[in-house]
């Protein structure tokens, strides 16, 4: 008799509870009592309308947010969420921040190939990658800190919505992105969440549903769609999730379509 292999278990939380505290004192419960575990080989993409509660999620998982209640367990090499800031000083360049980053995450004898590697993925505009990060524009910035997550090797990748994560971009900049995020995701562990589902299902054969801060439904990511389609997806959104995300940056879905121009990238 064959014994049916056990994947290992990269990431599991246990019954954690996490809150935002806004500029106003607000408090907004995102998690509420989550339990939840990713095993080797596992792509899952994570269905909310609320971004607050999958990126809450999605933290969690990659251990850069603490939760007020439970714990996270890690047993593997996580990324962190790609394209986020973290905290990479704005006074150096980007050049020294890619070095920098290198030095933690990359191999001995590769650095040459990595920072070029970067300087083209992050496509900047003439000089800048010598340049400090403070004199960036949005945009240079945003494909820089995409580019210097992307060049690295990671068990599992934490991938949250981005504007260069979109299913019908035509932008060459954008698709280089997306053409990396596939070569460097292949094979390996995802996390990843988007309001785009074309995109999600490009990625990910397996799904969750958030809801009100708990994991309402999962399954394959087919049928996590369907069932988002069916019993969320035409319901309000409440006020105080509204000013969350306006104080968080999220922006709504018109000004979505104003950052998602290619003209712009």
């Amino acid at each position: 008799m064959i014994e049916k292999s056990i994947s290992k278990t990269l990431i599991e939380l246990r019954d954690i509870t996490h809150d935002f505290r806004g500029i106003n004192n607000k408090v907004k419960r995102l998690l509420k009592s989550v339990s939840w575990q990713l095993k080797q080989g596992q792509r899952v993409g994570v269905i909310s309308k609320s971004m607050q509660e999958a990126h809450a999620f999605l933290d969690c998982a990659a251990g850069i947010a603490t939760p007020q209640q439970g714990d996270v367990s890690i047993q593997a090499n996580v990324s962190w969420p790609l394209g986020s800031k973290g905290g990479l000083p704005n006074s150096l360049s980007g050049r020294q921040n890619a070095k920098f980053l290198q030095g933690v995450y990359g191999h001995g004898g590769q650095q040459r190939q990595d920072l070029d590697q970067i300087e083209t993925l992050a496509d900047l505009e003439e000089g800048f990658f010598d340049k400090p990060l403070k004199s960036y524009n949005k945009f240079m910035r945003a494909r820089f800190n995409l580019a210097v997550a992307m060049v690295f090797d990671f068990d599992v990748y934490v991938v949250p919505k981005q504007f260069a994560w979109k299913s019908n971009t035509t932008s060459e900049r954008l698709l280089r992105l997306q053409r990396a995020l596939k070569e460097r995701t292949a094979g390996k562990s995802i996390l990843m969440t988007n309001t785009d589902f074309n995109f999600l299902e490009q990625f990910c054969n397996e799904g969750l549903v958030l809801n009100q801060g708990s994991i309402a439904f999962s399954g394959s990511f087919a049928e996590c769609r369907s069932w988002y389609d069916s019993n969320i997806s035409k319901a309000p959104e409440d006020d105080l999730e509204q000013e969350l995300d306006s104080e968080e940056g999220i922006q709504t879905t018109d000004q979505e379509q104003d950052i998602l121009d290619d003209e712009l990238w």
